[in-house]
């Protein structure tokens, strides 16, 4: 049940430049390459200096999961600055409309902590989850002083993935050809980032998949990025940090308030990629995309606007 245009769309046909398909796949690709490398390298360095300073403590396992989320920073420049000095149109137009910004964005940290949470309790009640027996990173209250600075980085990595493919990727193909193919192309882009993350599986892939089209969906119905930077952060950071599951194959030892660990059949579970590799998960996003659908259908989105 889509819309031929949105206001993001529309927005969009305004832009001096307007790629066609390939070529915005591939420049959103090297947007998210480069400026991740980038922005490794510069929050490396200061990271460094910090420490040789004095002025902050080791951890590791911290520094590396603040050097990937912040890093991430560089990403959010380059299409910034591409959206206003090549498109020259205003960055508010990606979708960062301040009607009702905190609300949405509030909403989306609540649902995707509770999404993650249903994956979680449904793999509890199949008898898929056990707490981890030898933890290897702070867990419970020696995590809190690392939550607040793992939290926000999560944040920025989630709403730099979000700006990338569904703020600009999703609207620039939706304006050049229709939404549809927005939609579709910025999840299968979605899927192609992962392809190189540790243990990742078809069902993986099928489920990030999923995953780009809930959010799009999110987007194309809200007109807003609000919503779904608050649910991909939040999902990440509940998934690492509030459970201690690997996060799309990536496990760090920055600290989690609850270590839970897998146990049974991965293609049910997920395995060493994480929920997002099992049957549970995708169970949970169908549920959520069809709820969506309903809620449109319903005209809640119309109301709510």
């Amino acid at each position: 049940m889509l819309i031929k245009q949105t206001r993001l769309t529309e927005e969009a046909k305004k832009s001096k430049v307007l790629l066609n398909i390939l070529i915005a796949m591939i420049m959103a690709f090297m947007f998210i390459q480069v400026g991740m490398l980038v922005g490794a390298i510069v929050v490396h360095l200061v990271i460094a200096i910090l420490l040789a300073s004095g002025l902050i403590g080791q951890n590791k396992e911290l520094f590396a999961l603040v050097e990937h989320g912040f890093s991430f920073l560089f990403i959010l420049l380059s299409v910034f600055c591409w959206v206003k000095f090549v498109e020259k149109r205003k960055i508010v137009s990606m979708g960062f409309y301040k009607e009702g910004w905190a609300k949405k964005y509030l909403a989306g940290i609540f649902i995707g902590i509770s999404m993650m949470s249903i994956v979680v309790f449904i793999l509890f009640m199949l008898g898929n989850v056990v707490v981890e027996p030898k933890p290897m990173q702070p867990v419970g209250m020696a995590a809190l002083v690392n939550i607040p600075i793992i939290f926000i980085a999560w944040m920025i990595q989630g709403s730099t993935e979000e700006v990338v493919t569904r703020g600009w990727l999703m609207n620039v193909l939706g304006a050049k050809y229709n939404i549809t193919v927005g939609l579709v192309g910025s999840a299968l882009l979605f899927g192609v980032l992962h392809l190189m993350n540790p243990s990742v599986n078809y069902i993986a892939l099928l489920n990030i998949v999923l995953v780009g089209i809930f959010f799009g969906l999110c987007v194309i119905y809200t007109n807003s990025l609000w919503l779904v930077c608050g649910i991909h952060g939040a999902w990440n950071f509940a998934q690492g940090n509030l459970f201690g599951f690997a996060v799309s194959g990536n496990k760090r030892g920055s600290g989690t308030l609850i270590d839970l660990a897998l146990t049974g059949n991965t293609t049910i579970t997920g395995g060493e990629f994480g929920p997002e590799a099992g049957l549970v998960c995708s169970a949970v996003l169908i549920a959520a995309t069809l709820i969506l659908l309903l809620l449109k259908k319903k005209g809640y989105f119309s109301k709510h606007a």
